[in-house]
């Protein structure tokens, strides 16, 4: 199974890129709007990769970031979500947005994604509510610091993720300090 392919970008489109590696082999692979966004044309990169295998075809879908893949391997277990659906969603929303709105079971943010409709967000909602996201998020460690501190005082996860959006101290005991007056 391939994890990560590192090359040259010899073609690039909104949704999809062509690496050529060292041996001289050419991937197309598919890759979020986010991905897109960092990379240029002719640049060398290394993207993570996961590799869907059906009858009629063997695809590649890649990612800048290791918490974006996570997010969409994550979907790909959900039930009724395929590869377009979970790459639609990673186009969508970010790692952090998509996270903090299945913890806050906020299904109208997941409603803004292409192909998900109530019911689906529910469903994602439902399969998902129980997800570690602690270790997906892309949060400076100052923050899931407090987040795991918080967590263990018996703070309920979506209050945490709301509260700490609004804290704007830069270190993890400040952190904590700001967000226990806003919980109490």
């Amino acid at each position: 199974m391939i994890k990560a392919i590192e090359g040259i970008i010899t073609k690039k489109e909104p949704t999809n890129v062509w690496i050529k590696t060292l041996s001289g082999v050419s991937y197309g692979i598919s890759i979020s709007l986010f991905t897109s966004a960092s990379l240029q044309k002719g640049e060398k990169v290394e993207l993570f990769i996961t590799q869907v295998i059906r009858e009629d075809a063997n695809l590649l879908y890649g990612f800048i970031k290791e918490s974006e893949q996570r997010i969409f391997e994550m979907l790909l277990k959900v039930n009724g979500i395929g590869a377009s659906t979970a790459m639609a969603v990673c186009s969508s929303l970010g790692p952090d947005e998509f996270s903090i709105a299945v913890m806050n079971g906020d299904d109208a943010v997941l409603r803004r994604v292409p192909g998900i409709g109530p019911k689906t967000a529910r469903t994602l909602i439902a399969q998902l509510s129980d997800a570690k996201f602690g270790e997906i998020n892309s949060m400076p460690s100052y923050q899931n610091e407090a987040f795991m501190a918080l967590e263990s005082l018996g703070f309920k996860r979506d209050r945490i993720s709301k509260v700490l959006n609004e804290c704007s101290s830069n270190d993890t005991a400040s952190l904590i300090k700001e967000a226990l007056k806003k919980l109490a």
